[in-house]
């Protein structure tokens, strides 16, 4: 099935909507006015309680199939940032709110070299089974942004035990550097939560290039000769139409020119099939470069071109292709250690005395090519003199 324009525009507009909600997370902006962590807690209501199951089931199964691999960075990040709101400013305070919250039983180990975080029963894996990996980001955010306000240094630690991977007991750890604080740093001062979220944007990325090229590739098997990259007749075709368009509107010439390449049978007898490719390939390229950038030029059958000149009257297309054929003509191409000169005849119909549609122009370009063939190597001819 083709794919259309919208489709595209569609798909650019999913990623970049995609990406845009990564990025705001970095971003200091106005947010909507809302509770405030503090007022959520002493709103609470004691006659119920929500089920640790569905908490799991949120952090660990819904927002992945939204944010793939990226929801534990943005756990780690959310939890981060809003906790540093929090009115804790003492371990124990920390602690104390750890176990009111129902969040596990908390240890800190803090000294001038070292930051060590333990975390028995911890709401997000405790008793889930081993699934090798760590799964405590939204505990560990909420632990490393107060931390963070105690300490009024950075903090970034790293998941070091999990029951996730077959521990009992969830322990973070971070280390004094060089730089301000706490960090655990990795694969050149990259963080892992640095590292995780770049991952996750690069391969989102490769895969909306990957698809934008497949469509570009797509469209251009639709619009181009396979061999020499110049248009297909289907496609030049509707530039015609509206080259014909402005040419009506402002009174202008268009000129359709039909280019047979001589003897390009024998040139193939010669040099193969393969040989004979090249040397399309070659002359289509130099074709190309003898034109202005407002001609239209296709592959229009096996060693045929179409060319359409725009603003081109009589007298000025005869000059352009007399120089253009001669160019050619004299230039070389070495296929198989064989230096190979090719010719070609020219038909040329002019709108608006030769026609008004683009098929009548272009089968009277083609009729005029093969009447003057026979008049030697690198005729040209057009059609309003043949027919008087």
């Amino acid at each position: 099935m083709a794919l259309r324009a919208d489709d595209e525009v569609s798909m650019a507009a999913v990623f970049s909507r995609a990406l845009r909600n990564l990025l705001t997370l970095t971003e200091e902006e106005v947010r909507a006015t809302g509770p405030t962590a503090d007022q959520v807690v002493q709103a609470a209501d004691t006659d119920g309680c929500v089920s640790p199951t569905l908490f799991r089931i949120l952090q660990l199964c819904a927002l992945p199939e939204v944010l793939g691999q990226s929801s534990g960075p943005v756990l780690y990040l959310g939890a981060k940032r809003f906790s540093q709101n929090l009115s804790l400013t003492s371990l124990q305070a920390l602690k104390e709110w750890f176990t009111r919250m129902g969040l596990g039983d908390l240890e800190v180990e803090l000294d001038d070299e070292k930051l060590v975080v333990k975390l028995a029963h911890c709401p997000t894996c405790h008793r889930l089974p081993n699934v090798g990996v760590a799964l405590c980001d939204f505990e560990r955010g909420l632990i490393d942004g107060v931390l963070e306000r105690i300490t009024g240094a950075e903090v970034l630690t790293k998941e070091t035990l999990c029951w996730g991977l077959g521990d009992t007991v969830c322990q973070f750890e971070a280390y004094a550097g060089d730089g301000p604080g706490y960090a655990y740093r990795e694969q050149g001062g990259h963080s892992d939560v640095q590292q995780r979220l770049l991952t996750s944007i690069a391969d989102q990325t490769e895969l909306a290039v990957e698809n934008l090229r497949l469509v570009r590739e797509r469209k251009s098997l639709e619009t181009r000769d396979a061999l020499t990259g110049l248009y297909n007749f289907r496609h030049m075709r509707e530039h015609a139409v509206l080259e014909l368009a402005r040419a009506v509107r402002y009174g202008r010439h268009v000129t359709f020119v039909m280019i047979d390449l001589d003897d390009f049978s024998a040139i193939v007898e010669k040099v193969g099939a393969a040989g004979g490719d090249a040397v399309i390939r070659h002359w289509a390229e130099a074709l190309r470069a003898q034109l202005r950038a407002c001609d239209l030029v296709c592959r229009y059958g096996a060693d045929e071109f179409l060319l359409v000149l725009p603003e081109t009257a009589e007298t000025q297309a005869d000059v352009a292709l007399q120089r253009i054929l001669g160019v050619l003509g004299d230039q070389e191409c070495v296929v198989g250690g064989e230096s190979i000169r090719v010719s070609a005849a020219a038909g040329v119909a002019v709108y608006p005395q030769d026609g008004q549609r683009v098929e009548e122009l272009v089968a009277k370009a083609a009729t005029t090519m093969y009447a003057v063939k026979s008049g030697g190597r690198g005729s040209v001819g057009f059609y309003g003199a043949s027919s008087v």
